[in-house]
């Protein structure tokens, strides 16, 4: 049956504003700092988000008509149960459409904060991950554009000339492909749509584009992220892109997750206000702000340093991820936490933003394997220039909703509303 639409609100307050929420913000106390191993990502952790594709009635404006940043696309989709395990980079991936040339041709990709290109595998790709998902037709758009190189989208490629290549790291896979152009939408129904830059990729390796639940990427990052801004679809769209928010569903939600383009859901916040905060280094394309510290029970951990850290909020990840001396800091603090019996005597984990801390819960951090009870911890060692990193995934982004502003270059950040957090 068709998913119920449901209103959004057109905009939530613009920052800065500070958020005040029991159990989830609060003050500092304490400093300590130990050091011991990082425990690796296991496969548990690499579910992709389910979600529905939905648009709302403000996204419904007439065809043809110039999109507005008042209008709000939702997007979601159910990602198949019988994909299995998403391995990579893009574990924590949400499933959603695009629709790329004219007419449109319909593909799901993952909406990813931590990449800012757009792939979309070929018609010609051979590639067996390629096979297994549905393929771009470029001879089928009439508005598909070859593009000769990266740096200028209005190229034209010569008879007999080759298009310029370039290739993409994911996680321990990678996607190899020439350059093409074409209209992009994120409604079937021309709702927020751009000719847009991509990569048409004529390899895509098996991890982890063979199993996945999507055909494609779509980056959400900024252009710094991007080959050059306009392949970059959220640069493309101007100020109906300009905004957009992620609301990860949790189990028991009995609905799927979403993420809303051009305004925020403000039906999806469970606290009276919103923190903002500024992008730390949005010349770089990373959706990160500065990070002072870690916290376990509210006692600081001395897991940044000195000079702090970078904290990046990735849709494209599982875990919470970081560099080894941040991991280890929270493991020595943890000890050993193998028996689920004792999760609910777990201290809350916190990570201290601006004059907050934003705290998750045992629940939130930690996750059942089996008979055990493991933190959803990954050593990650992201390289400069963008790193290195403490990467915020789908453990930070269940327990909080997320808004990502990129005309004021600030992130918004909320306690989710989830169905269990409601009175009955």
């Amino acid at each position: 049956p068709p998913a119920r639409s449901r209103a959004v609100p057109a905009v939530l307050p613009g920052p800065p504003l500070a958020l005040a929420q029991s159990g989830a913000v609060g003050a500092l106390r304490g400093a300590s700092l130990d050091a011991a191993g990082a425990w690796r990502l296991h496969d548990a952790f690499q579910r992709p988000v389910a979600a529905r594709v939905r648009l709302t009635p403000a996204a419904r404006a007439p065809r043809r008509r110039p999109a507005t940043a008042q209008q709000a696309l939702l997007q979601t989709e159910d990602a198949p149960d019988d994909h299995g395990i998403v391995g990579g980079a893009l574990g924590g991936q949400l499933v959603g459409s695009v629709f790329a040339g004219l007419p449109p041709q319909e593909f799901s990709v993952a909406f990813d904060t931590g990449s800012g290109n757009m792939i979309l595998p070929s018609s010609l790709c051979g590639s067996v991950a390629c096979q297994a998902h549905r393929q771009y037709h470029a001879q089928y758009s009439g508005a598909s554009l070859p593009v000769a190189r990266a740096d200028d989208l209005n190229a034209t490629v010569a008879a007999g000339e080759p298009r310029e290549t370039v290739r993409l790291a994911f996680g321990q896979g990678a996607v190899v492909g020439p350059l093409a152009s074409d209209r992009v939408c994120l409604g079937p129904d021309e709702n927020l749509c751009a000719q847009t830059g991509f990569v048409e990729a004529l390899e895509m390796s098996s991890t982890p584009f063979l199993i996945s639940p999507y055909d494609g990427v779509l980056g959400l990052g900024l252009s710094g992220l991007s080959l050059r801004p306009h392949f970059n679809l959220m640069d493309n769209l101007g100020g109906a892109g300009g905004r957009f928010a992620v609301w990860l569903a949790r189990d028991g939600d009995g609905e799927a997750s979403e993420i809303t383009f051009g305004a925020a859901d403000g039906s999806r916040v469970g606290s009276r206000q919103v923190i903002w905060q500024r992008l730390a280094r949005p010349h770089v394309g990373v959706w990160d702000v500065a990070m002072r510290d870690a916290t376990l029970g509210g006692e600081l951990l001395g897991a940044c340093g000195l000079g702090g850290c970078f904290a990046a909020f990735d849709t494209g990840t599982a875990v919470i991820g970081g560099p080894a001396g941040f991991i280890a800091a929270i493991r020595a603090r943890l000890g050993d936490t193998g028996d689920c019996e004792d999760m609910d005597r777990l201290p809350t984990l916190g990570f201290v933003i601006g004059d907050k801390v934003l705290r998750l819960e045992p629940s939130d951090y930690m996750a059942r394997e089996g008979d055990r009870c493991l933190p959803r911890l990954m050593v990650i060692d992201v390289p400069p220039p963008k790193g290195p990193l403490v990467l915020l995934g789908t453990p930070f982004l269940s327990r909080y909703y997320t808004i990502y502003d990129r005309q004021a270059l600030m992130m918004g950040v909320a306690v989710a509303r989830h169905r269990r957090d409601e009175p009955n």
